[in-house]
């Protein structure tokens, strides 16, 4: 639906996007992650027309998008990292401002407020100011406000950023209700937890890609395995061993009360692991994202 063809963008000496291209694809939840820095909201600005990209293309539908972004934003819905509610309105308020800006007809207006309101889980709270929401909650207005448009595409930038973990869990219901209605979504995240509910993902490191795909395929494809080792001693005494160990220490990483021993080649090292248990176990979106980052560190 949308396709990004070796887009890049520098600010003076700092390359913020090098060379990326991928492809949205109709009626999923595409995922893009990375740490702070790797050029996720840069792309998103891009994608919508308030960054211009340096060079590459971008397609709608399969059509080259110049200067007129009128094309993708008519049909999308994008909420920034900071989107900025209006703290002294109420909730409906806060709505009825939004779709004025967007332009929505008044016959539709309450009818989709009243859906949207609903389906948020927002109703109790229409009355209420913006400023005395909780943090989850204003999340969810901001993609209310966004949504009173209909549009086809929804991007949305580290929406659950400073959430709480239920309403996190709530947010992404909401995301999965609206795949089912056949949005097509794409969303940036840090929490690669959250990140197991989409359908495709694009691993940024640096502004560039390091992997992607679909996310069965990943987990399918992975090409290391993976241990689960429980020490015998201190978790973090036995880290700091295998850290001077050559042949361990770009392969072991602490998960909790585990260490996790990623084994790359033919040679298995966990005979140098003073461990209580060793099991090999599925990898995870974290997992896989370590993997790659460090293999190309």
């Amino acid at each position: 639906m949308i396709k990004l063809e070796n887009i890049s963008k520098s600010f003076g000496p700092i390359e913020a996007v090098k060379q990326v291209s991928f492809e949205i694809r109709r009626g999923t939840i595409t995922i893009i992650t990375g740490a702070d820095g790797a050029g996720k909201s840069t792309i998103f600005k891009m994608m919508v027309g308030l960054t211009k990209n340096d060079s590459g293309a971008i397609y709608l539908k399969g059509e080259k998008i110049d200067k007129n972004y009128s094309k993708i934003t008519r049909i999308t819905g994008y909420m920034p990292e900071r989107f900025s509610l209006y703290m002294d309105l109420s909730v409906e308020e806060n709505m009825n401002f939004f779709a004025d800006i967007h332009q929505v007809p008044k016959k539709k207006r309450e009818e989709r407020k009243t859906e949207l309101l609903e389906k948020t889980g927002m109703s109790p709270f229409r009355g209420r100011r913006a400023g005395a929401l909780s943090g989850g909650m204003k999340q969810k207005l901001a993609l209310s406000t966004i949504l009173l448009s209909a549009p086809e595409i929804i991007i949305l930038d580290e929406p659950t950023t400073g959430v709480d973990p239920l309403s996190r869990i709530e947010f992404f219901n909401i995301i999965e209700e609206l795949k089912a209605e056949g949005k097509t979504i794409v969303i940036s995240t840090p929490y690669l937890d959250e990140a197991e509910r989409g359908d495709y993902i694009i691993f940024l490191k640096d502004g560039g890609i390091i992997q992607e795909g679909a996310i069965g395929h990943l987990k399918r494809d992975f090409p290391a395995k993976l241990y689960r080792v429980l020490p015998r001693g201190s978790i973090f005494d036995e880290l700091k061993r295998l850290e001077s160990v050559p042949e361990l220490k770009n392969a072991i990483y602490i998960r909790g009360k585990y260490l996790k021993y990623l084994r790359s080649g033919e040679k298995d090292h966990s005979h140098l692991i003073q461990a209580q248990s060793i099991a090999e176990e599925q990898p995870k979106l974290e997992d896989i994202y370590l993997y790659y980052e460090r293999k190309q560190a």
